[in-house]
């Protein structure tokens, strides 16, 4: 027996530093290029590991963030990293260091430029800065979350802690303490939790994670109701199953919820293959809607599109703005009930907004879900889009594309040629309006978010 743990613990090493190399190698494909920037050119760089300690103190009624982050440089230059919020501290490779908010030369987007040259290399970065948003300290504890949104820029993981663009895959984990606690807190995650001790918890989340990823809500015990279960994956695997919702909601009872998650987790797993994900979290808000991996924020009416979203975003994930709308408009199209056309009006650009583009194009919603029922009417006498997207979950599941890798994928399967659809209907930019389709995502104000703590 004791070989046989042996065994199984080498095993499981090989397997992560494996899955940790394949990410590594998989984030220098889809680094964005680096830019001119004063002294020389600002590079994005491969985080390799980032450690959060997350410090909510009782008392002060404050939260602060520690990250310690280890990072390859690919070339040499000025690293970049995002935090939304400003750092009070930062060093890097162990000396102090500045950072400047920089908008790219696009204008697409703004991030962070360290303002210290580093060589081709290992390099290890220390950020401190307070954690504000979405923290509401009540009921003799704290309310905080990680929500995100594609809908605006710089609303991933960056809007909480420092982190690095969408395309990057990164091991991370979280120490959370809360100091000076009056009773437990719950904690909601799509990580794997440790207890430390009574006011100290240790998340570990899987080396594919990027900055969309993480699921993370901590409220005070009690001040949720839960249903909790298991569902049996087609693999053979058991996965526990948690839905959670604010006592005293309005919203779709905990029962009703369990059986319209089994119901479309059973649909996805005949349609796609195994549920990629070792887990499903869903909390039942009431309104807004994101998705995350095998986990969701949702209202009962979208849960099945948020939970598709566990096979396409976080399953096969975009690299980058451009390639969002993929997703999106493969939800929105099984949302319609996988319609198929044989011709197509208008046009859009959703693959071609500027090269740093870091949101969504809401055309996917629509004119995107429309132009995946006129490919799968071009791919009909071939068993139509849907034997390609279960290939697509089997062979580039927990890695993100680029929309020109998701066009050699289909070309490469079908044997036939899409550029010049894709070129039509995605990179052109004719003016074309569709009725407004259903957003399962809607834009949310801090304020809305705020009241869903």
């Amino acid at each position: 027996m004791k070989g046989m743990r042996t065994f199984l613990a080498i095993a499981s090493l090989f397997l992560g530093l494996s899955t940790q190399a394949h990410a590594s190698e998989n984030d220098s494909t889809h680094r964005p290029k680096s830019f001119p920037v004063s002294g020389g050119r600002a590079v994005f760089v491969d985080f390799t590991e980032a450690h959060y300690q997350i410090t909510y103190d009782l008392p002060q009624k404050t939260a602060r963030v520690l990250a310690e982050i280890q990072f390859d440089a690919l070339e040499t230059g000025y690293p970049v990293f995002d935090s939304v919020t400003p750092p009070t501290s930062l060093e890097l490779d162990g000396k102090n260091a500045s950072a400047s908010e920089t908008a790219t030369p696009d204008g697409a987007t703004t991030l962070r430029v360290i303002r210290k040259l580093v060589e081709i290399g290992t390099h290890s970065l220390k950020i401190e800065l307070p954690l504000t948003e979405l923290v509401d300290f009540r009921m003799g504890g704290v309310k905080s979350a990680f929500w995100t949104s594609d809908l605006d820029e710089r609303n991933f993981l960056e809007r909480y802690l420092p982190s690095n663009f969408e395309f990057d895959q990164v091991k991370m984990d979280f120490t959370v303490r809360f100091n000076g606690l009056d009773k437990p807190q719950s904690i909601y995650t799509n990580g794997n939790i440790v207890k430390l001790d009574e006011e100290t918890y240790k998340i570990d989340y899987p080396a594919h994670y990027t900055a969309s990823s993480i699921f993370f809500h901590t409220t005070p015990e009690g001040s949720m109701e839960e249903t909790r279960f298991t569902l049996k994956s087609i693999d053979g695997r058991v996965l526990p199953v948690t839905l959670y919702a604010s006592k005293g909601s309005w919203i779709a009872s905990l029962d009703r919820l369990k059986e319209k998650v089994t119901s479309v987790f059973r649909e996805l797993e005949a349609d796609y293959g195994a549920f990629p994900h070792p887990s499903v979290l869903v909390y039942q808000a009431g309104s807004g809607g994101m998705e995350y991996c095998g986990a969701t924020m949702s209202d009962y009416g979208s849960v099945g599109h948020e939970l598709f979203h566990s096979y396409f975003a976080r399953g096969v994930m975009p690299a980058n703005g451009n390639s969002g709308w993929l997703d999106e408009a493969l939800a929105s199209w099984r949302d319609s009930g996988y319609p198929t056309l044989s011709s197509l009006s208008g046009s859009s650009g959703m693959s071609s907004h500027p090269y740093y583009t870091r949101i969504t194009d809401t055309a996917a919603y629509s004119f995107g879900a429309r132009f995946m029922s006129l490919l799968d009417g071009m791919t009909r006498g071939k068993g139509g889009l849907k034997p390609f997207m279960r290939h697509m979950v089997a062979t580039r599941a927990l890695r993100p594309l680029f929309v020109e890798e998701f066009i050699e994928e289909m070309e490469s399967f079908y044997q036939q040629s899409f550029l010049d659809s894709f070129k039509r209907y995605t990179y052109g930019s004719e003016d074309f309006n569709l009725p407004e389709a259903h957003n399962p995502h809607p834009k949310m104000s801090l304020d809305e978010l705020r009241a869903l703590l």
